[in-house]
């Protein structure tokens, strides 16, 4: 065959071929469409509408091609065919296929190519929940049911080159759900492969939501939401290349593999960022917002994780993430704005990939008001028993706090605070009292506080409160305190306090506290401690304090009305051990301060001016301390209320047990006493009467006084020791430097002074008393009678006292006419012994005993009349006696029944020497009788005259001295007459033997030698 022939007959069968194609084309075209037409509508048990149709089986050769436009879908019972009616379920402009003819032939379905264009669906849901596609749902089922091929096994290759779809619109208003949204698919590609051995499939595309609405939420900022995928099958495999969503404020992204056998396996990786928290939280209804009282909510998140492992009912895949927040934002309700927001935090749920092991790291948070900040990381661990381990600081102004403080506690307040905290444990089902003691045990709390303020109603204000307070498990320390209470001029300086608890704070009754120091100062006073405290209701206590106070700085705080002006410094050291019950704490705080304590106190230069006077003390000093129920008091010295005083070596025993608790016991006073210038008058001041306030004159406060019941006091009072003063005046007498030994038993009215010594009257004294106060005399029965007896022995010794300044200032109780300041002058020296009773502390005179010497020296005796009656002795001559000088007057006398014995008196004068005897009864009556020796020349004819009338008198052998002869003389007064002349030997010695007996009475009654002056206890 010729090479132009097999062409030709080629070209004729290819041609041949063609045209039965175009013919078989033509021929079956039309049934071909029906049929599909038909297939659609049954399987979707819908009505179909088609538009042109174009078949070939030429145009693609070898693949069949059919072409759709205005395929239309409907609702059942419609034949419209307006795309744009409302019963229009879907419109596709333009849907073309193409199908490998030869792969067919052979068994396989290869289809070449789907496009679908131009596609508008709608999916509608009424407010029944009933939508226009629940037609296609039943019909489909129907279907389902008779259609029971066995379908397990593929025969033949069924392959998908490309489906491809453009320009996709679905609607879908949902009125129940109250939900609606448009929704565009671009465009989107697929393709895949079915044989007998399994499948494979890809796609790709974007799809973009439009006009979504959803209740009363604010869906416009997901309206332009945008999501492109590229995913692959391969039999059980799904691989996600690509799949990115856009929406609104955020980028969420998803790529990896999935596994579906018996059950899936997944292994993706997903991240998310830029979501903006404030755009997302606009979607939220007004009334929700404003429900939660979310004002204003800002930042930036971000998440990257992995999900590896198993999905079943029973596990969950491996999953880890990583989860940001950056520059975030709240404002809730009225609260300090949070800004500042910076979050990173990762979660994994393990190796067991169970909620179990689940782990929630917040590697970092920080948040900032306009003043304060927060910082807190935290590892949670297992969210149904969780294990947390926790880490966190704050600073914050407390300014901002202000607007959330009720008025009625807090009225203003400022200051910064300063916060960590480190904690970790297991958290239980519950909290308890149990669970906060384990919290304790596992937690570190550091606390600062910097120049805070404080006001409150009713309450002195507080300023630059600051301090450290930092707590370890069991235990507490604070430092840096300071504190100023304006209000009060209160400054704390420095304070510090180390200490450590045992026991649980839920028992708090059983809890002890061991403080191992504590200091609280100002600028000028401090108080420190430390001790032992078992217990907090039954307690038990070993403390040790030490202070020191500037009494300065406390009037500063004291109210105006408390104290007129303080000064100088306080000082205490108090040890204490005890037990007590928190409910009896008032009964026995005596107790505690008195037999389980020792204390003492220091002061230096005290200065009080209060406005009570009598509290008033100035340049108090020295040391006082108590121990065992006794105080002793060192170099204490100030001045009250003018008076200085001081005390040294002094104890004081049986305090408590005697004084305080008012028991029948002695209180006993030992030591060493001395004041300044003391006046009696200033003692005076304090018995007199004080004159009753108003409330003790109404009806109610005399029957409260009425009802009171009198205090007996049980205790009684010994003291002995040495006193001494500057000077004690008594109206005009004043003594000067006195000191004295003394006792004072109280308890039986018993005092004495021993060898007091004193300067008084211009000269020295020595004195010693016994005075011992009887009890009323019960031998009177009538009450208004009855008197107080006391019983007085002295002992005295003095010299050189100026006798006119002695008569002068004892005017007042020398009440004689002959013996005052102008009628006696001189030097005095002697000793007296006396014994006086006293009834209502008034001496007795006829029980009165005195026994003594006096000697008198360079003296005169001006206008006595004893004296001056001697110059009406015409015999004798001597003139000139109303002003008699002396050198000295030597007498020994006596007290007898309140007359006045000289038993002998010597005297040295000018004009004669002479010695004396006789009486003198105060005012009443004396007798005097005098021997006289002449100091001038007499003439004969007056000696022989005096002579004459000496022996006449009786006196014929008397002694004669320097040639001299004595001159008897009597001086009187009897019965209100005055009396002088020459005395006769009877009368001197009836007066000699009456004194004599009246001495021998005294000597009697009245031993001097047998009188003990004793300071020590008398038994």
């Amino acid at each position: 065959m010729s090479k132009k022939r097999l062409v030709r007959n080629l070209f004729l069968i290819a041609g041949g071929f063609v045209l039965l194609l175009i013919i078989l084309a033509e021929i079956f075209k039309e049934d071909i469409i029906k049929l599909a037409i038909d297939k659609g509508a049954k399987t979707f048990d819908v009505p179909l509408e088609v538009g042109e149709v174009d078949f070939s089986l030429l145009y693609r050769f070898p693949y069949a091609t059919i072409e759709f436009n205005d395929l239309i879908m409907l609702s059942r019972g419609t034949n419209d065919s307006i795309r744009t009616r409302p019963d229009t379920v879907a419109a596709i402009s333009k849907l073309y296929a193409s199908v490998d003819l030869i792969q067919l032939m052979k068994g396989n379905i290869l289809v070449k190519k789907i496009e679908i264009e131009d596609v508008k669906a709608k999916y509608l849901v009424d407010s029944l929940g009933r939508s226009n596609f629940d037609f296609l749902l039943k019909g489909g089922r129907a279907k389902t049911i008779e259609n029971t091929k066995d379908t397990t096994k593929v025969q033949g290759v069924y392959t998908l080159d490309k489906l491809e779809l453009m320009n996709i619109e679905l609607e879908y208003v949902d009125d129940l759900l109250k939900t609606s949204a448009l929704v565009h698919i671009s465009e989107l590609e697929m393709n895949g492969e079915v044989e007998p051995t399994g499948f494979k499939a890809a796609t790709r595309g974007k799809l973009v939501v439009k006009e979504l609405c959803y209740g009363d939420y604010n869906c416009n900022s997901l309206s332009d939401t945008k999501l492109n995928f590229s995913v692959t099958a391969l039999n059980d495999t799904i691989g996600i290349s690509d799949f990115v969503l856009n929406t609104g404020h955020a980028k969420i992204s998803l790529h990896g593999t999935l596994v579906q056998k018996d059950s899936a396996q997944i292994d993706v990786k997903f991240s998310g960022s830029e979501i903006d928290v404030a755009e997302n939280m606009s979607i939220l209804p007004q009334k929700m917002i404003a429900d939660l009282k979310l004002n204003k909510v800002l930042g930036k998140v971000g998440m990257e994780g992995t999900a590896q492992g198993y999905v079943t009912a029973n596990t969950l895949p491996q999953v880890d993430m990583d989860l940001t927040l950056a520059d975030g934002l709240v404002n809730y309700d009225t609260y300090p704005e949070l800004k500042s927001i910076d979050l990173h935090a990762h979660f994994s749920n393990g190796y067991t990939a169970t909620l179990e092991s689940s782990v929630l790291n917040i590697k970092k948070f920080h948040a900032e008001t306009d003043k304060s900040s927060i910082d807190l990381s935290a590892k949670i661990i297992n969210p149904i028993k969780p294990q947390y381990d926790i880490s966190g600081s704050a600073s914050v102004d407390l300014s901002e706090l202000q607007p959330f403080i009720p008025d009625s506690l807090v009225t203003d307040i400022s200051g910064n605070l300063k916060a960590s905290l480190a904690t970790s444990g297991v958290l239980p089902d519950s909290i308890t009292d149990d669970f906060t003691e384990y919290f304790l045990n596992r937690s570190q709390l550091n606390l600062s506080l910097k120049n805070v303020g404080l006001r409150m109603d009713s309450v002195p204000e507080i300023k630059g409160l600051g301090g450290v307070l930092a707590y370890r498990p069991k235990n507490i320390k604070l430092s840096a305190i300071r504190l100023q209470v304006p209000d009060y001029n209160v400054s704390i300086t420095e304070g510090y306090l180390t200490s450590s608890f045992a026991g649980k704070i839920s028992d708090y009754e059983n809890m002890s506290l061991q403080i191992d120091s504590l200091l609280m100062a100002t600028a000028n006073s401090y108080i420190s401690a430390s001790g032992q405290i078992d217990g907090f209701k039954d307690v038990k206590y070993d403390l040790k304090s030490d202070v020191s106070v500037n009494l300065f700085e406390i009037y500063r705080m004291l109210p105006d009305s408390l104290a007129n002006s303080m000064s100088g410094e306080v000082g205490a050291n108090l040890a204490s051990a005890g037990s007590f019950n928190m409910d009896s704490v008032a009964d026995q705080a005596m107790s505690l301060l008195f037999e389980n304590s020792q204390f003492k106190v220091r002061m230096n230069n005290v200065y009080l001016n209060m406005p009570d006077t009598l509290m008033n003390v100035k340049m108090l000093s020295g040391n006082i301390a108590y121990k065992n129920d006794s105080v002793w008091m060192n170099r204490v010295s100030g001045n009250y209320l003018g008076l200085d005083f001081s005390a040294d070596s002094t104890t004081v025993s049986n305090v408590y047990t005697g004084a305080v608790l008012n028991n029948p016991k002695e209180l006993r006073v030992h030591g060493n006493f001395e004041v300044g210038d003391l006046d009696y008058a200033w003692i005076e001041a304090f018995m007199i009467d004080t004159v009753p306030d108003l409330e003790e004159v109404t009806e109610a406060g005399i029957k409260a006084k009425q009802e009171e019941q009198p205090y007996v006091q049980k205790y009684t009072v010994k003291a002995k020791g040495r006193a001494r003063a500057k000077s004690f005046k008594y109206e005009d007498i004043l003594a000067e430097n006195i000191d004295s030994k003394f006792l004072v038993d109280v308890e039986k009215s018993f005092y004495v002074a021993k060898d007091l010594t004193c300067n008084v009257f211009g000269g020295e004294a020595k004195l010693s008393v016994n005075y011992d106060m009887a009890q009323e005399d019960p031998s009177v029965k009538n009450e208004a009678e009855r008197s107080f007896r006391d019983f007085m022995q002295f002992k005295s010794e003095v010299k050189n006292l100026d006798v006119s300044r002695m008569m002068f200032e004892l005017e007042t109780y020398i009440d004689q006419e002959d013996f005052k300041k102008e009628n006696v002058q001189g030097t005095l020296s002697g000793a007296m012994d006396g014994e006086i009773v006293l009834v209502d502390y008034s001496p007795v005179y006829e029980k009165m005993l005195l026994k003594g010497n006096v000697k008198i020296e360079n003296g005169a005796l001006i206008n006595v009349k004893p004296i001056m009656e001697i110059e009406e002795i015409k015999a004798i001559k001597l003139d000139g006696l109303d002003k008699l000088f002396f050198s000295t007057i030597e007498s020994n006398l006596f007290l007898f029944k309140n007359k006045m014995y000289f038993p002998r008196t010597n005297i040295k004068t000018s004009s004669f020497d002479a010695m004396f005897f006789g009486m003198y009864s105060f005012g009443e009556d004396y007798t005097y009788h005098l021997k006289m020796y002449l100091n001038q020349l007499l003439s004969k004819k007056d000696k022989a005259a005096l002579e004459k009338m000496a022996k006449e008198n009786g006196f014929e052998e008397d002694e004669v001295r320097d040639g001299k002869r004595p001159i008897y003389v009597v001086s009187k007064f009897e019965n209100g007459k005055y009396k002088a002349g020459l005395d006769n030997r009877p009368d001197r010695i009836r007066m000699d033997a009456k004194v004599n007996l009246q001495e021998q009475m005294v000597s009697f009654r009245f031993d001097p030698r047998l009188v003990k002056y004793s300071v020590e206890d008398k038994e």
